[in-house]
């Protein structure tokens, strides 16, 4: 199945390939490392009501916080975002030609600035590549506003379409480029 959008084509895969192992490992790292911490204060106490969770406020208070730290830890993996995570290996891996048209491959550079960029935005966008040597965001929303980015090694298109602004082309450049995408996805659904 491919997927078009202005000048973007994917062939989408039916299944995402996603790590479980990595996945699990991590979880695991995170509540193995927060469950240390709960020991830790606790491990010069003697008798029940010192080490009993339901005889010892302190220790129910720091198990609470430990719970709600790995709830936050886990949640965190969520906005690591598998499938962009997943989308942006699998354009690393296309090669020259990789869209029977004469499309050259990415750089590392490229796919790492994206990584970058997509673990620092407030929501999880389409990503695809372009035949032009981008690799392209997008969004939308229920009320048909959209909203683009083209990331290039050296700047960022933007299009917008909103319902009430219209359509909108400009570019990003610079150190504060990625700053001002970041605020565009927040305030694009805001």
């Amino acid at each position: 199945m491919y997927y078009k959008s202005n000048n973007a084509v994917l062939c989408q895969p039916t299944v995402w390939d996603i790590d479980e192992y990595k996945v699990r490992s991590v979880v695991t790292y995170v509540m193995n490392g927060l469950f240390e911490r709960l020991e830790n204060p606790f491990a010069t106490k003697q008798g029940i009501k010192n080490s009993a969770v339901g005889y010892n406020s302190e220790k129910y208070q720091q198990l609470e916080k430990i719970y709600s730290m790995a709830y936050t830890s886990i949640n965190s993996l969520e906005k690591n975002y598998i499938e962009a995570s997943t989308t942006l290996s699998q354009i690393a891996k296309l090669e020259d030609n990789w869209n029977n048209n004469g499309a050259k491959s990415f750089s590392t550079k490229l796919i790492e600035k994206c990584r970058g960029i997509v673990m620092q935005l407030a929501a999880e966008p389409f990503i695809c590549p372009t035949a032009c040597g981008s690799i392209q965001f997008e969004y939308e929303k229920e009320n048909g506003d959209y909203l683009e980015f083209e990331i290039y090694e050296d700047r960022i298109e933007v299009f917008l379409d909103t319902a009430s602004g219209g359509e909108q082309e400009f570019d990003l450049c610079g150190i504060s480029a990625t700053d001002k995408m970041k605020q565009m996805v927040v305030d694009f659904y805001g």
